[in-house]
């Protein structure tokens, strides 16, 4: 168990406001990195871990990690691909005709996306007729989206970035970016790099997983190293305005356990904010989430969850059931390595993803395999990790469910289906 400090920094100041009043509120520990899979148990001898703490930002209601690991290490290597989940396909599908229509896209028009993944985004867009690229740091994804013939340029976001697309691309009539923007470290850097690739009519549509629904179920494990800011609206139009862009809309979608897309377009020109950013601002205000103590008394609630689940299945253990997991997903790993659920209680982890069959999750060290396991060695009990993707994840285990085997469902409250 060790931090190792030569790829991490502490930060003291919130990225939004530039404010040092900041209070912890929850501590999960010391975690591991949990898309660090590993390939044997030698390879987990030295695995650091980091703690993993979350401050409110008194002055402007931002949340953000204490600790900031170097993004090289996170993301040069990544072993999540976005177009394994139908889920997610679907939603990206929708996605994109929904903007297409929107902003009245023609093949004329440029659309960039940045941590474009495995290209299952903006292919879409490609697929519509849009000229596209994709801007992906992971060497292996940004290959697998350029043999897929999605241009994809293998770079981390920043000014140089955007400035080399402008340079050879022209300016983009939309930049869109799902599940990035917590992942930043410069918050600001990071807009104004897209602020100045847009065109004056242009757009930057993101979606961020949204701190109400954090709080209101309880998602604690999607808490993780890779996930510096856990955003409201308020500190969202903040970073927004403090650079160049005006906050033109939000919506929310259940993906992802809940998230917001949110629209910006360049503050000279843009349209008064719609109805829907005045009713979530009034909704976070109404909640008390710009107020400490509804935070504290959040980790209280945690703190509950980890002894209702860690009871559980020591006592089905207890009665000699055997438990395994599915969805060897981040927030999973979080959870198990949170609640010390480890070998001891689950035999192994399904998950769909074939880069990480094979190998050992992060911390816990528990075998991922395929789903044929389920069939060949079949547990009492499967719990489900990726809980954002439940029904699918029932949707592909319907013969195992047919034979006698169970669900637990252990966010936002413990159940067994």
């Amino acid at each position: 168990m060790s931090t190792t400090n030569d790829i991490c920094h502490r930060r003291t100041t919130c990225r939004v406001c530039g404010g040092r009043d900041l209070v912890r509120f929850l501590d999960l520990g010391l975690m591991p990195l949990v898309n660090r899979y590993l390939n044997s148990s030698d390879d987990g001898r030295d695995e650091p871990r980091f703690p993993l703490e979350i401050l409110f930002c008194r002055a402007c209601s931002l949340s953000q990690l204490s600790v900031v690991v170097d993004p090289k290490v996170l993301y040069s290597e990544y072993d999540y691909h976005s177009s394994v989940s139908k889920t997610f396909q679907q939603h990206c599908e929708e996605m994109a005709a929904s903007q297409w229509r929107e902003f009245g896209l023609t093949a004329q028009d440029f659309v960039v996306e940045i941590a474009s993944n495995d290209g299952c985004l903006v292919s879409k867009f490609q697929k519509l007729g849009c000229k596209v690229l994709g801007v992906e740091p992971a060497v292996n994804l940004a290959e697998l989206a350029n043999d897929a013939a999605v241009p994809t340029l293998n770079e981390f976001w920043s000014q140089a970035a955007a400035d080399r697309i402008l340079r050879e691309h022209g300016p983009a009539r939309l930049v869109v970016a799902t599940n990035v923007l917590a992942h930043v470290d410069d918050l600001h850097g990071f807009i104004r790099a897209v602020a100045s690739l847009l065109r004056p009519d242009g757009a930057l549509v993101f979606e961020v997983p949204y701190m109400v629904n954090f709080m209101n179920r309880a998602e604690f494990d999607t808490a993780y190293h890779e996930h510096l800011s856990y955003f409201l609206l308020r500190p969202l139009k903040q970073a927004l305005e403090a650079n160049g862009l005006a906050l033109a809309n939000a919506q929310e979608f259940e993906i992802h356990g809940g998230s917001i897309r949110v629209t910006a377009r360049p503050a000279s020109g843009a349209p008064a904010p719609s109805d829907g950013v005045q009713r979530l601002l009034s909704w976070e205000e109404e909640l008390g989430l710009h107020e400490e103590a509804t935070y504290l008394r959040f980790a209280s609630h945690v703190a509950m969850l980890k002894e209702e689940l860690t009871a559980f299945v020591h006592a089905l253990k207890a009665r000699g059931k055997k438990l395994a997991a599915y969805g060897a997903s981040a927030k999973g790993n979080i959870l198990l390595n949170y609640c010390g659920i480890g070998k001891d209680m689950l035999d192994y982890v399904v998950d769909d993803t074939p880069a990480k069959q094979g190998k050992l999750y992060p911390g816990n060290h528990l075998p991922i395999v395929n789903r044929s396991q389920l069939h060949a060695s079949p547990p009492n009990y499967l719990l489900l990790l990726a809980w954002n993707f439940v029904d699918e994840m029932v949707k592909n285990t319907a013969e195992y469910h047919a034979r006698g085997g169970r669900y637990i469902v252990p966010i936002p409250s413990l159940r067994v289906i």
